[in-house]
């Protein structure tokens, strides 16, 4: 017995479909072809979206998302490492780590804000601090201890977005910056040793 061949078997079924001419197909062919390509496109395109939505609620993520997402982490060890790996705005970030130089004034440095910047211009010595933190909660541990330490305060400029003020005692002078910054980080300026 002779085996049936496509065509043959189609013609069995549907004799009309074996009388389509070549020109058809070819169209029919190159019609679903583009079809296929541009739901190919569309789904990259829908999928691209998502990620960048995903990507901008999570990087402007409320303080609330915060807290759930340290309370699974608490919940499932390790989850948000293998969550990290699909989307990467919950990669956790790395512990932040001192510069090299050394705290200077009178005050101590905020818990948790690591140094992320030293400098010295002659008798002028510039430290930074950046880290996440509660930015009411940091300008006002800097404005009670300086003024704890016998310093007479002198707001130089004011806005929601930052605080400049100028501590003075006898003839010392330090100058204090606070910034609040995006995703709940604020960095804060001391200045010592001016005149």
């Amino acid at each position: 017995m002779k085996p049936i061949g496509i065509l043959a078997l189609a013609a069995q079924f549907a004799p009309r479909l074996v009388q389509i001419g070549r020109g058809t197909w070819i169209a029919i062919s190159v019609g679903l072809l583009t079809l296929f390509v541009l739901l190919i496109w569309a789904t990259i395109a829908l999928f691209g979206w998502a990620w960048g939505q995903g990507k901008s609620l999570t990087d402007g993520a409320p303080e609330a998302v915060r807290i759930i997402t340290s309370q699974v982490e608490q919940a499932v060890p390790g989850a948000r490492e293998a969550l990290g790996d699909l989307v990467p705005a919950l990669k956790p970030e790395p512990p932040p780590r001192d510069v090299s130089g050394s705290d200077v004034g009178p005050v101590g440095r905020y818990p948790g804000l690591p140094r992320s910047h030293w400098h010295r211009d002659g008798r002028e010595i510039t430290v930074r601090y950046e880290g996440r933190a509660d930015y009411v909660a940091v300008l006002n541990h800097y404005a009670q201890s300086f003024v704890a330490q016998g310093y007479t305060q002198n707001v130089v400029s004011a806005t929601p977005e930052g605080e400049a003020h100028d501590y003075r005692k006898g003839g010392e002078r330090v100058r204090f910056k606070i910034a609040q910054l995006p995703q709940g980080k604020v960095k804060a300026t001391i200045i010592a040793g001016l005149p």
